[in-house]
């Protein structure tokens, strides 16, 4: 949950759940692994579900989980099928995020009918996060400097699955080299179909240093320590429409107020608008996402579709500036082990050359492996990723008796062998020739070792050389794409 609106001057994602998940591996070590095996039953179907019983369910309603399900009761499904579903249903429980296994078991009643067994295994749902993050774009351009002022720490406290209906409520108080104060409530469904949702937030948010341009691909930054140098407000609300499993929409509608020192205006005239030090404007928003992949947080099979269309800026005095923005990810499994993937990313702006605040190009929340310590501003980019996984260790969950608390006792590790290559060209039609990346395809390839943990969390270890024939080492905490 932010409080800006660009991520020039956001944090970069920080690792402080890291320390739950650093401990589970560890306890993974000695972990034994218990595997279910099917019992043949020598009937050939096909099945009629006779009943659907769930367990486990301490928090979580039930009909959050009979949502998820690719079947109901009263369903006649051919063998193969049957166990289609209930491995998607299975996936798509894991997707909610709120527990750590979910088994789902057929029970064979006889030739044409079977029983549904579901046993899940919650997560803890109160996150009182400590917050230690840095403030450039990653973790490796805050590396070369190590400079402890750049560090943001505060309390993030989140409370996940409220009233057991998959609920959240955030709550942000940051301080450090940026201070951010924000609320944010989602409802994932109020109505009787769980089709309709919506989420409301707002938040506060100030810092005496921005990124005011780039030179030679650099940023530049300026800062007042005496006083703030830019304050953030906004508030906003969003309408979910979910009508299948895997097809959702969202209308947003958010209201900015944001204001700089002359000083910023003076370096840049053109970081608002044209010789402003406050802009207040409205953007809304449209986007549809057509997700069937098998994990949201490491996908290795299945598709992502996500179109995205925002006005920022509407009536007189406001920016006017448009961004439609596509994502298309798919992975393929080759084997036990093996598992392909590629991305295409990409967005195209009309407007936001004369508002450097509302510009983003590849660097910041986007950016291509062995670029790192490169910001590549521009008003259009592209991005392509290409995956080779080889799982090293299989993903797995661990039952350990041991740990006190239920909601950690089950750990989930994965480690897998990561061979990429990425792609990608921005378009800078204002500044493009005070930097030389811009205006010129990019790419570069490498290797690296991928962990994936309890609790969603992603550790990237990469070796990668770009263009210009730079290799380095670089430490992501999220997935690949």
């Amino acid at each position: 949950m932010g409080t800006t609106n660009n991520q020039r001057h956001a944090s970069a994602p920080g690792a402080a759940r890291w320390c739950t998940a650093a401990v589970a591996a560890l306890w993974c070590l000695c972990a034994t692994v218990a595997v279910a095996q099917p019992v043949g039953t020598g009937f050939t179907g096909p099945y009629g579900i006779s009943g659907i019983l769930v367990e486990g369910n301490k928090q979580t309603k039930e009909k959050i989980i009979l949502r998820e399900l690719t079947f109901q009761e009263g369903d006649t499904l051919p063998v193969a099928e049957l166990y289609e579903r209930l491995d998607r249903s299975r996936q798509n429980l894991l997707n909610l995020g709120l527990f750590n296994t979910a088994l789902l078991l057929p029970t064979f009643l006889g030739p044409h009918e079977v029983f549904i067994t579901i046993t899940i295994n919650e997560r803890w749902y109160w996150w009182p996060q400590p917050m230690i993050q840095i403030a450039d774009p990653n973790f490796n351009t805050w590396w070369l400097t190590k400079d402890l002022r750049r560090i943001n720490y505060g309390l993030e406290l989140n409370r996940f699955n409220m009233r057991g209906r998959n609920e959240t409520l955030s709550a942000l108080v940051q301080l450090g080299y940026s201070r951010r104060f924000g609320l944010r409530y989602r409802v994932p469904s109020f109505d009787r179909a769980q089709r309709w949702g919506a989420q409301v937030e707002g938040g506060y948010g100030e810092q005496d240093e921005i990124t005011i341009g780039t030179v030679a691909n650099k940023r530049i930054l300026l800062r007042t320590p005496a006083e703030n140098i830019v304050h953030q407000w906004k508030a906003g609300a969003a309408i979910t429409f979910r009508r299948t499993h895997d097809i959702r929409h969202a209308w947003s509608f958010m209201w900015h107020d944001v204001s700089v020192r002359d000083t910023a205006v003076v370096r840049n005239p053109e970081y608002l608008a044209a010789g402003a030090g406050h802009v207040g404007f409205l953007s809304m928003g449209y986007s549809a996402i057509l997700d069937r992949r098998d994990s949201r947080a490491f996908p290795l099979q299945g598709t992502f579709l996500k179109m995205e269309l925002v006005q920022q800026g509407i009536g007189p005095g406001q920016p006017g500036v448009t961004n439609l923005l596509g994502t298309a990810q798919h992975s393929w499994k080759a084997g036990l082990r093996w598992s392909v993937g590629g991305s295409l990313r990409g967005k195209l702006s009309q407007g936001s050359g004369d508002h450097y605040f509302l510009q983003e190009g590849l660097g910041y929340g986007n950016h291509l492996r062995g670029y790192e310590y490169y910001v590549i501003d521009g008003q259009q980019w592209f991005l392509g990723k290409a995956n080779i996984l080889f799982a090293i260790v299989r993903p797995r969950s661990y039952r350990l008796e041991t740990i006190p608390w239920e909601p950690f006792r089950t750990l989930h590790l994965a480690v897998y062998l990561n061979a990429f290559s990425d792609h990608g060209f921005v378009r800078d039609e204002v500044h493009g020739a005070e930097n030389f990346l811009a205006n010129a395809w990019q790419h570069s390839y490498g290797l690296g070792l991928d962990l994936v943990t309890s609790y969603d969390q992603v550790l990237r270890i990469e070796w990668a050389v770009n263009r210009l024939a730079e290799t380095g080492f670089y430490l992501n905490f999220t997935q690949p794409f």
